[in-house]
Formats: C-alpha cells, structure tokens, sequence
C-alpha cells in the first residue's frame, strides 16, 4: 500500500472546512506567519517575473500584500478551502486592489492547464488527501516555465504530543504527516522536475498543555483524520496529558515543529532521483535556475 492510500493519512474534508470556520475569528498568526517568512524567503531564488500568482491556502489573505509587493504587475489570486477565512481576504481599504477569490479542494483545482506562472502555498499539504492528487494538480496548473514554493510539516511536529497521547490512550490523534523523501517522490511521480527540498525543526514554547491544546484549535490544527476516535477532549484527559508531555525548567512545554520546504519547476513525468540511505541528487541545471 502506497503512503497516499494510507488509512493513517485519511482525512475527512468536511472536518477540515469546520475546523477552519470555527478558527476563522481570533486565528492565531505568529507560527505560521513565522513559517511563510522563512518560505517567502526562498522566493528571491526566483529570478523570473510571473504575471500569474496563486496563493493556495491563502486562509484570510494577510500575505496577499506581500505577494502583490513582489510581483507589481502580477494577478494574485487567493485560494483556500474555507469559505469563512477566504471571505476575510477581500475586506480593506476601497483603493485597494481586490485579488480574485477561489474557494476550492487542493486535490481539485478548478483552473486550466498552464493558468499560473508562480503557485504558493503554505502549511497547506497537511490537510490534503491523497497528497499525490495535490502534486499532480500542481504541476498542471503551472505554466510551461512555471515554479512553486511550498512549505509543510513533516512527521516529527508535535512529537511530544504525539507520545504523550500513546501514553494516554494510543489512538491516533495527530494527523501522520509525510517526510521529505516521500514528498520528494510524490512531486517527481506527478512529474515535478528538479524539486528541491530543505527542512528545519522549530521549538515553539508554551506555558502549560492546555495553550497548546487552545492554540491548536484556534488556528484549526486539530485531528481531521477519517478514522479519528469521536468526542471531546474533557479536563480529565487533558490533565492525564499534561502528566505525560514533558515539562521545561520553567514549567513550561516545548512543541517541537519540523518545516519542510520544496520548490520545483512544471515537468514531465520521470523516474525518482532518489539515491542510496535516502540522499537525493539534485542536478546542477536545478542548480543553476
């Protein structure tokens, strides 16, 4: 069985629009905003001046300025799951430019072949299923010159959540999360050419389990998995988590969040450059572009 058809990777669609219409007022920005910074700035690898911009996953449009600084001339459009956050993307001032709204699956893109020159999307890829379906729409919606720049978790974000719930009860409630090397083949099976890739593990502190707990919910990180167990987490099963997820010397907690970052050229299908122990081969023409 193939990662993307993975019962631990299945995730229900109509929970991720709720989660995101309750997280739509008061949605916590600082760790993502922190992860579209460092994304954002990989863009300045991008020599070329695209016309078309997508920002998938675009939530409530508060990086569509800076998108719009960086390419003057381009169209952004704003694209995102959640009807409740996209609305907040066309609110401001009446003298600025109102950027195109798209409500859409990122398994489906309802945009032609070759629509978009630059496609952006950030902490998206996490909440789509199959992840081979995201990669495939990707690269036929780029143009024949076209890049993308995306950013996701990896599978070691919230490992310490993620032991401590197995001490509690070990049903799974975090949702699984790819590694770079599977990422990496998924983008060469839908025919990504050249994906480059890179990662890096952030500690985000927090001064007790149940800011982490709020903090989750409030920007609708919560487990959307098909086969997730039903119910609410009481104070009872918090407090058994709080026993179990270590503490720092402060008292306080560390999450643990592992980026990865790709970025790729529109290409044909081809053969995974994976090489031996998980190394992979980038060519010196990637390079070079």
């Amino acid at each position: 069985m193939s990662t993307a058809d993975d019962a631990a990777y299945q995730i229900d669609s109509a929970l991720v629009d709720r989660a995101n219409r309750r997280s739509a007022d008061g949605y916590p920005t600082v760790v993502p905003d922190l992860i579209a910074e460092r994304l954002f700035d990989r863009l300045a690898l991008l020599k070329s001046e695209p016309q078309r911009v997508l920002d998938m996953g675009a939530g409530n449009g508060r990086h569509l300025k800076d998108l719009e600084r960086a390419y003057p001339r381009a169209t952004v459009f704003a694209a995102d799951l959640s009807p409740a956050l996209l609305g907040q993307a066309g609110t401001g001032p009446f003298w600025r430019r109102k950027p195109p709204l798209v409500c859409l699956d990122g398994s489906c893109l309802p945009f032609a072949d070759e629509t978009f020159d630059l496609v952006v999307s950030n902490l998206m890829l996490p909440w789509i299923h199959p992840p081979d379906r995201f990669a495939a729409e990707l690269n036929r919606v780029l143009t024949e010159d076209g890049v993308f720049f995306f950013s996701t978790a990896g599978p070691d974000t919230l490992l310490e959540l993620r032991q401590a719930w197995a001490a509690v009860d070990g049903a799974a409630h975090v949702n699984a999360l790819l590694d770079m090397h599977d990422i990496g083949d998924l983008l060469l099976r839908a025919g990504i050419a050249d994906p480059v890739m890179d990662a890096e593990r952030l500690q985000i502190h927090y001064s007790s389990v149940d800011r982490l707990l709020d903090e989750l919910i409030a920007t609708g990180a919560v487990n959307v998995l098909s086969g997730r167990r039903k119910g609410l987490i009481g104070r009872d099963i918090r407090q058994r988590l709080a026993q179990h997820y270590p503490t720092s010397s402060d008292g306080g907690i560390t999450a643990t969040l592992e980026v990865v970052y790709a970025h790729g050229w529109k290409g044909q299908a081809k053969s995974s450059n994976r090489g031996p122990e998980g190394e992979y081969y980038v060519s010196v023409d990637a390079l070079r572009r």
